[in-house]
């Protein structure tokens, strides 16, 4: 990936990029009559990244760390926030749930208001609440499983619409509607695979087997009941929701058993670049995932995103331990500081709620094109791909929507009626329940 432009010269027009993107000033209004703190140059500006660089989720959390820092090294070369510097507080929980929710409150009490944080549902469970009780707004930025609203998290990955819907379809007409559902145990692919089952129904396809395998397993041995009973129910294409180091040796596992991407093809959702080399490439050619964003797309600026993310992660060696690859959820990650850095700018303000009407009906352009991020529920409008590992551990992209497709956060047979109205209503799972009631003064730059 090399490129020609200097290092000094990549940051300063990436940075520059960032700051100028495409949103007019009149395309959004404060709520009237709000008065928010403005941005003091003299004063940092620091936001919360706790992401895993170690533990079960060490595969993927620490691209997103990566990226975040170099997005934040990107905009403090074009002059930051309106004259203020970007600083990251990074906290490493170890895929430990309860230490996000720990170092949520620790950052809440060094007055730090905004977070780039999370990846498991689990994480965000055990984070948002205390977010919110402090009057902080999260940035997400993985693909999950929908039924949530808050006004104070912007979601900047897919919700199951934006993979499901697609790629269901997709496999069933091109190798058979006998499925077999696979999911790590916990709340993600629980909720992944009953949107699939409804999509399965409506395009003539069955589930004809169901399991779903510790979250913690790593070892080939744990998958060998689901791999047996994949063969013995026949099935013609496996929909996998199994995640982190599970994954790996799950591909792993496949493979040994005589199951390759011709006889019986993957559908992984979870499965992206990282992914691929870390379960080995060998492993997973050939089987498929559905994304918004492929290190692949082959356009200017997601080349000039894949040429300095390669050059930050040369720079910057030993923040990540596999290759200098682009995801889905990185990208992801990149593309809500890249929505936070606009909100703010325009808003001339860092309080969150400033952030938050300041991003509603956001377009802007990130690395997999433009998006859009949802003036109602605060999800983001995105371009579902599919892709097929390639012999290079990349993906090759097979489908592309004609069109960005609405995030829908609850599904009309899971959630009848269920909505997500101006983002302000706290809803989890489909249930209404009381928003926290926020119990810290919120001192933007203190």
């Amino acid at each position: 990936m090399n490129s020609k432009y200097s290092r000094r010269q990549m940051l300063a027009r990436s940075g520059q990029a960032l700051l100028a993107l495409s949103m007019p000033w009149g395309t959004f209004q404060i709520a009237a009559g709000a008065s928010w703190p403005a941005i003091d140059p003299g004063k940092p500006v620091k936001v919360g990244l706790v992401l895993s660089s170690t533990g079960f989720m060490g595969v993927v959390e620490p691209y997103q760390i990566a990226v975040l820092n170099m997005a934040i090294e990107e905009a403090n070369a074009a002059g930051g926030i309106n004259g203020a510097k970007i600083v990251a507080e990074v906290r490493d929980p170890g895929s430990d749930w309860s230490k996000y929710a720990s170092f949520g409150k620790e950052l809440l009490d060094q007055n730090i208001n905004i977070f780039h944080s999370c990846y498991t549902s689990a994480s965000r469970e055990s984070m948002l609440p205390v977010l919110q009780r402090g009057g902080a707004l999260l940035f997400y930025p993985t693909y999950y499983e929908g039924r949530e609203c808050s006004s104070s998290m912007i979601l900047t990955g897919s919700c199951p619409n934006q993979q499901v819907d697609n790629s269901v379809p997709w496999m069933i007409n091109k190798y058979g509607g006998k499925v077999y559902l696979i999911g790590s145990n916990y709340i993600y692919p629980r909720t992944m695979n009953k949107a699939a089952k409804l999509a399965l129904k409506k395009h003539g396809g069955v589930a004809v087997g169901e399991q779903y395998i510790a979250l913690e397993a790593d070892q080939e041995s744990d998958f060998q009941k689901a791999i047996s009973d994949i063969k013995a129910k026949k099935a013609d294409w496996v929909l996998s929701n199994v995640v982190g180091a599970s994954n790996d040796a799950f591909m792993r596992a496949y493979k040994k058993a005589g199951l390759t991407a011709e006889d019986v093809p993957i559908m992984s959702y979870p499965l992206t670049e990282p992914e691929v080399h870390s379960a080995g490439i060998e492993n997973c050619v050939g089987h498929y995932t559905s994304f918004t964003y492929f290190q692949s797309i082959d356009t200017p600026e997601n080349k000039d995103f894949v040429a300095r993310f390669t050059a930050y992660l040369k720079a910057n060696p030993g923040i990540v331990s596999g290759p200098a690859v682009t995801s889905g959820v990185m990208q992801a990650a990149y593309s809500g500081f890249t929505a936070f850095i606009e909100g703010a700018r325009k808003a001339n303000s860092v309080h969150p709620k400033a952030i938050v009407a300041a991003c509603r009906g956001l377009e802007y352009q990130a690395p997999e094109g433009k998006v859009k991020i949802d003036s109602e529920n605060l999800h983001t409008h995105l371009r579902p791909r599919i892709g097929r590992v390639n012999s290079q551990g990349l993906f090759d992209i097979v489908d592309e929507s004609a069109d960005l497709v609405r995030p829908e956060v609850f599904s009309a047979k899971m959630d009848p009626g269920k909505e997500c109205k101006n983002g302000g209503e706290y809803l989890i799972k489909g249930r209404k329940v009381p928003a926290p009631k926020v119990t810290r003064k919120v001192i933007p730059q203190a």
